[in-house]
């Protein structure tokens, strides 16, 4: 009965690589940083696109412009962050 199991073990280990591929990931020590700066981002342009919305509601349509374009850049800032956070993992990839 233990010879089958040795049989059977050794033909697995045969029949399959030693070592294909080993994925070692660790976390990402400034996805947190990377995310708190995302959703300041955030927030700084919901503001700001509240702001844009006041002044044209005063006629004030230059400063609104302005606090648009204002937000449109905290939101694309927002979202390079956030790509940020995501893509800079720790993985280490061992084999092939």
């Amino acid at each position: 009965m233990r010879s089958t199991y040795i049989v059977a073990l050794t033909a697995l280990l045969a029949g399959s690589p030693a070592m294909g591929q080993v994925v070692i990931q660790t976390p990402n020590p400034d996805a947190a940083r990377h995310e708190q700066r995302s959703m300041q981002d955030r927030a700084d342009a919901q503001w700001e696109h509240q702001e844009a919305q006041r002044r044209a509601a005063v006629g004030d349509y230059q400063g609104a412009a302005e606090a648009q374009r204002d937000a449109h850049r905290d939101w694309r800032d927002s979202h390079r962050e956030q790509d940020r956070a995501g893509d800079e993992s720790g993985a280490v990839v061992i084999g092939r």
